[in-house]
């Protein structure tokens, strides 16, 4: 009895330290320096596995961006993208569908899981532009990418690629 039970401890143990790991498996990180800093963006990563995931999504709903815990931007600097500015900090993205087009949607809370978004905590959102790719991408990304005075926001999945410039402060 005693051994049936040290083992069922430890299988135990294990599975309570594996799980988080297992968990955040998916995760990406896109990441491009800005001033002393770096503007981080994590985010889970799905698979399309056959589905178009982009073209499901409701006219006026929002997605998370990701899978898992919600997407989050971190940025030492402020952020111009077009028009909408935003301030150095920490904020969830979101992705929402307006008939034919899309928009950036950053949200002051944190932290979320699911498919929460408490639409009272935007802050801001931008708008992004979109084209069509001649390769699918299978898994869900995001980039950050150099471009003269900032830099381009973009995310690709399936034969979709979103995308927005900014400048930073």
């Amino acid at each position: 009895m005693r051994k049936a039970l040290g083992w069922s401890a430890c299988i135990a143990a294990v599975a309570v330290l594996l799980i988080p790991a297992l968990a955040q498996g998916n995760r990406g990180k896109a990441e491009l320096t800005a001033g002393s800093g770096k503007i981080v963006v994590d985010y889970g990563r799905p698979s399309l596995k056959g589905r178009d995931m982009l073209s499901q999504l409701a006219d006026g709903s929002t997605w998370r961006m990701g899978m898992n815990q919600a997407t989050t931007l971190t940025t030492p600097a402020g952020l111009t993208f077009g028009d909408t500015k935003i301030a150095k900090g920490s904020y969830s993205l979101f992705l929402a569908k307006a008939g034919d087009s899309y928009e950036l949607v950053f949200n002051s809370q944190t932290g979320q899981w699911g498919t929460q978004h408490d639409k009272a905590k935007d802050v801001a959102k931008a708008a992004l532009k979109a084209e069509s790719l001649s390769t699918p991408v299978e898994t869900f990304t995001i980039e950050l990418t150099q471009a003269p005075g900032g830099g381009v926001f973009s995310l690709s999945w399936g034969t979709t690629k979103l995308s927005a410039d900014f400048k930073a402060e």
